[in-house]
């Protein structure tokens, strides 16, 4: 059991494997009783433990002499002469040491067959000074990052590129990791590195949830890899899949059944049946298909710094007697959108209806005087939390966000269903639980509408479900980056449709019926003859298959 309180598990990034987990991953790494293993964060000797059952049910007398292990924490050491049943000796064995700091002629032996566990998640921004020069030194010194892995990359990362050098040759290496190794910049370069150097990897992603009750959301993904070779390789093949459970990761870390082409940039299209795939592939090149990147821009909406003081209803304002002079309107969520453009009207309606639609903004003058409304109402953000805000400490006046960048569109962020992009008609800020959309030209209203109006289509969804991620609730998360690489379909002849077409898609919107404004858009650019039905019809099916796929493990997906 994990001894550690929620913080401190975070602190530390320990989070203790199900021994149902570990063992397949043991099973699978060990295949004789003379290999050495190396576990560099052994935390509650879960994986130890799986070693032992694998190294006695292979014959070996004294399997403990196998194993060495690295781990930071105290209480790790406890843990492991209480599983052993004896004071164990850990010189040269068993190392209390950040193993981003440990080198090879510590242990016993340098090389190990079997590197495996489950490192620590401590993103770049929680670790101490002392681990982040540690990570650095890894990266200037490692013979197997030959580009930079990433200074912003997590600490397991580290402990990945750094077990590199511990291993033999033909070894393998078995890691149970979060799911950002699927889609953060940093984790592809370092799966790239594990392809240039092992002739077999494989990565699965567990539906499952594991770590839930240690108080890690995020679903894990298994790292398996073998045949290391230290002077690297072309020719090694790799695959990416999901599974629902253990039953199936057992017969998933089979590695007979791998591909030396499988395209990792594209590993979700990969998961797909050909005909899907077909299709993207078809309508995509086609001359009206574009990403969003050739008409717009996206970036993060303005930051308050603490949305709960600067973003208020009605309310609040009445309550604290807040002077409307230092209110200014604002869109604090993406919900409170009513269809494809937000007028002034429209945001005086959703400031009618008590939503958090207006934005304290006090000026110098209006916060000189210490007994102002404005004034006693900021002032509940202590002396401290203003301190230790970093986003105040940037602002030439703390206690006025208003970054004055007015965008021509919004676009929403985090999604159960599929992207919409609303035109700021009414010259509207927003915060940064909302995108902000700025067009590269300036264009008609008509033509940015039929914009907003096309990432509706089906072809549109399916190219976000592609590019986005699934958040740890099973949500789907569009990064500015991400949103500028979503695929729409216009040409010139389907404009006046696309508009024609507003005020049904919206009343629509207002009644949830989602799938019926997809269905609108998509017989528009049928009619036009930018996409087939068969295509339209492939891709939803592709679109309701990752949107499953977003949900496994969270709770059963509902398209309403």
């Amino acid at each position: 059991m994990n001894p550690h309180s929620l913080p401190k598990k975070r602190e530390l990034g320990a989070y203790y494997t199900p021994p149902e987990l570990s063992q397949i991953l043991a099973d699978w790494a060990i295949s004789k009783t003379t290999e050495t293993i190396l576990e560099p964060s052994f935390g509650g000797c879960g994986f130890f433990d799986s070693c032992i059952k694998r190294l006695q049910e292979l014959g070996c007398k004294n399997p403990d002499k196998k194993l060495y292990g690295v781990d930071i924490d105290p209480h790790a050491f406890d843990i492991l002469s209480r599983k052993f049943d004896k004071l164990i000796s850990t010189e040269k064995r068993f190392l209390q040491k950040d193993f981003i700091t440990v080198t090879s002629d510590e242990f016993l032996v340098p090389k190990f067959d079997v590197v495996l566990g489950n490192p620590p998640y401590v993103s770049m921004h929680n670790m101490t000074e002392e681990q982040r020069k540690s990570c650095d030194r890894i990266l200037q010194e490692s013979s197997f990052s030959n580009a930079t892995m990433g200074r912003n990359a997590s600490l397991w990362a580290f402990f990945l590129l750094h077990s590199l050098s511990f291993l033999q040759e033909g070894g393998k290496v078995a890691w149970v990791l979060p799911s950002s190794l699927l889609h953060a910049d940093y984790a592809k370069n370092l799966i790239n590195i594990h392809k240039n150097y092992f002739k077999k990897m494989k990565l699965i992603k567990l539906a499952e949830r594991f770590f839930e009750s240690e108080g890690a959301k995020e679903t894990s993904i298994v790292l398996i890899a073998e045949g290391f070779d230290s002077k690297g390789l072309d020719d090694g093949s790799f695959s990416v899949e999901y599974v629902d459970d253990l039953a199936d990761l057992k017969q998933a870390v089979d590695l007979n059944e791998l591909r030396k082409d499988f395209d990792f940039d594209n590993y979700k299209l990969e998961l797909l049946p050909p005909k899907i795939r077909k299709a993207f592939d078809e309508v995509s090149k086609f001359e009206a298909s574009y990403p969003l990147s050739h008409y717009l821009d996206i970036k993060i909406g303005m930051v308050t710094g603490a949305n709960k003081f600067f973003v208020v209803d009605q309310k609040t304002i009445d309550e604290h007697h807040i002077q409307s002079e230092c209110l200014k309107p604002v869109v604090g969520r993406f919900s409170s959108f009513i269809g494809i453009k937000h007028t002034k009207a429209r945001q005086n309606k959703i400031q009618k209806e008590n939503q958090r639609a207006f934005l304290v903004n006090p000026t110098p003058e209006q916060m000189y005087w210490k007994g102002s409304p404005v004034y006693n109402y900021l002032s509940q953000i202590t002396k401290e939390e203003r301190e230790k805000n970093r986003t105040f400490e940037k602002r030439p006046d703390w206690f006025a966000p208003d970054d004055d960048i007015i965008s021509d569109g919004f676009m929403s962020y985090m999604i159960h269903l599929g992207p919409r992009m609303v035109i700021n008609q009414g010259r509207i800020n927003c915060t940064n639980s909302i995108h902000k959309v700025f067009f590269h030209t300036k264009l008609s209203s008509k033509y940015k509408l039929a914009i907003a109006v096309s990432l509706l289509s089906t072809y549109s969804q399916f190219s976000a479900e592609i590019e986005g991620r699934a958040y740890s609730s099973g949500v789907l998360k569009i990064e500015p980056s991400a949103g500028r690489k979503i695929k729409i379909l216009l040409s010139e002849c389907c404009i006046e449709a696309l508009n024609e077409a507003i005020s049904e898609i919206e009343n629509n919107l207002k009644e949830n019926r989602l799938d019926e404004v997809t269905a609108i858009v998509d017989r528009i650019l049928i009619k036009n003859k930018l996409i087939s039905i068969e295509q339209c019809e492939q891709l939803a099916r592709g679109v309701h298959f990752l949107r499953i796929e977003r949900y496994k493990g969270v709770k059963k997906f509902d398209e309403k």
